[in-house]
C-alpha cells in the first residue's frame, strides 16, 4: 500500500506542476494582450479635456465658487 500512495502521490504532483506551469502561461498570455490593448489608447481617451476659461468664466468661477 505504501508504493501505490507514493506513486499517486507524484502523480497528483506532476499535475500540479502542470497546472501551474499552463496558468503561468496563460497568464503571460494575457499580460501581453493587455498591455497590446493599452498602447492601443491616446491620451487624450484617457485623461479629460482641460476646458479653457474666458475671461467671464474665470471671474464667475471666483465669486460663485462653481
Amino acid at each position: 500500500m505504501g508504493k501505490k500512495f507514493s506513486t499517486q502521490t507524484e502523480k497528483e504532483l506532476d499535475w500540479l506542476k502542470n497546472e501551474i506551469e499552463k496558468d503561468k502561461i496563460e497568464l503571460e498570455k494575457e499580460k501581453k494582450e493587455f498591455i497590446e490593448s493599452i498602447k492601443n489608447f491616446k491620451k487624450e481617451d484617457i485623461t479629460p479635456k482641460k476646458e479653457s476659461y474666458t475671461l467671464w468664466k474665470r471671474i464667475k468661477k471666483v465669486l460663485t465658487g462653481y
